[in-house]
């Protein structure tokens, strides 16, 4: 896709986003207080997800506006890149996959950034523990996510109406597109040709989130835990039923961002919420494997050139989110009937789509850097074996 059209469907999500995010709670108060006085306007939602509860509710204090804020930008930024890197004009599920992927990383994003700017914290930035324990035990657990999904239709809708309109001469002279838009005019080449390199992305993907599923979470999110002495409503953290200490190394880089992401038991929880767990575990495991395999299947390049590298980065990253969350679909509903999570004010589904936004942020960008190692190492072998089939050929012509 060209600049300027990439440019303009950001742009209008962007601005979009930015005007629900800032706007839309003023005017609630002004329809309460305007037309229906005495009333109040709960949570806006379509389609069950949360249109405004991600929204400002004041520009007084940073940590009110500075998390939507973030937001706006990364999911600008992002949208630009997804695209920008669209195969042509035509709207592709693939692309609109990425788009998902692009705005839940810009929800994830400022999901990590709210507990830095947490009132009452004590110092400018909190320790990691602190960080930690604000993210996995904050009131909205998937808002921001929510409102990213809910948005997502914005630049699609517009997208579709361009390519629809694309024989007419106003919209291909707006938005600069050549005769007979609809297919990219560069021809672009695969990264991978052969299917043992395809292959080895997969695998090389797969490491990170493999090492985090072996080293695991230290925390419990459901309440199928062996009985002791403590009140049963206190379910959350296993150190009240047992000792547990991990390595150091495992405490402080496990994935305990995402408490389904383990593949062993703890001591304190029963056979049937492990095996729920373990469950939700090969369910992220096996999306992330489709996943990349699709990616490295349609990893392209135009000439060669660096930004194909960095795109297959993000898809990586995107990968990595998308199948967290899947997994998190299976785990709201698997774990309410083998494994129940502790009583919480928010609904279960969307506490394990909150923790899988955070847990892909914070570690899908190790399976895009997996997956660009493994491209930049095949073209490094590629260009060692090279020169000596040139000399073969060269050989077999003198020949």
């Amino acid at each position: 896709m060209n600049r300027r059209l990439s440019m303009a469907l950001a742009a209008y999500g962007a601005w979009s986003q930015a005007i629900l995010l800032f706007l839309f709670d003023p005017m609630k108060r002004w329809i309460t207080g305007t037309l229906v006085t005495g009333a109040s306007i709960g949570d806006v939602r379509v389609l069950g997800l949360s249109l405004d509860g991600f929204a400002v509710r004041g520009l007084d204090h940073v940590e009110g506006w500075l998390p939507q804020l973030v937001f706006i930008v990364s999911s600008g930024l992002l949208t630009y890149g997804v695209f920008r890197g669209a195969p042509g004009l035509k709207p592709h599920p693939r692309t609109v996959l990425a788009l998902a992927g692009a705005v839940l990383l810009a929800a994830g994003v400022a999901t990590l950034v709210r507990p830095a700017l947490a009132p009452g914290t004590g110092r400018a930035l909190p320790t990691y523990g602190e960080w930690l324990g604000s993210a996995q035990l904050g009131a909205e657990p998937a808002v921001a996510a929510q409102f990213a999904l809910c948005t997502l239709w914005l630049p699609v809708t517009i997208w579709f109406l361009v390519w629809r309109c694309r024989s007419r001469p106003s919209v291909r002279a707006f938005f600069g597109l050549p005769e007979g838009a609809g297919a990219s005019a560069e021809e672009p080449v695969p990264l991978l040709a052969a299917a043992r390199e395809r292959r080895d992305l997969v695998y090389a993907g797969l490491i990170p989130p493999v090492l985090l599923a072996v080293a695991g979470g230290q925390f419990l999110r459901h309440t199928d835990v062996r009985p002791s002495g403590v009140p049963d409503s206190i379910t959350f953290d296993p150190h009240r039923w047992a000792p547990y200490s991990p390595p150091a190394l495992v405490e402080e880089w496990s994935g305990v961002l995402y408490p389904a992401l383990r593949l062993r038991p703890l001591d304190t929880e029963r056979a049937a919420g492990w095996i729920a767990t373990l469950a939700v575990c090969v369910v992220f495991l096996v999306a992330t494997a489709v996943a990349l395999r699709s990616v490295a299947r349609r990893a392209t390049a135009v000439r060669g050139s660096a930004t194909a590298l960095l795109r297959l980065f993000m898809k990586g990253w995107y990968a990595m989110l998308l199948a967290a969350v899947a997994a998190a679909l299976v785990d709201g509903w698997l774990l309410q009937w083998f494994a129940p999570r502790r009583a919480d004010s928010a609904s279960p589904l969307w506490v394990a789509v909150g923790d899988a936004v955070r847990f892909g942020t914070a570690w899908g960008w190790a399976t895009g850097l997996a997956c660009l190692g493994a491209v930049l190492l095949t073209r490094r072998r590629g260009a060692r074996a090279a020169p000596g089939a040139d000399v073969v050929e060269e050989q077999l012509n003198d020949a």
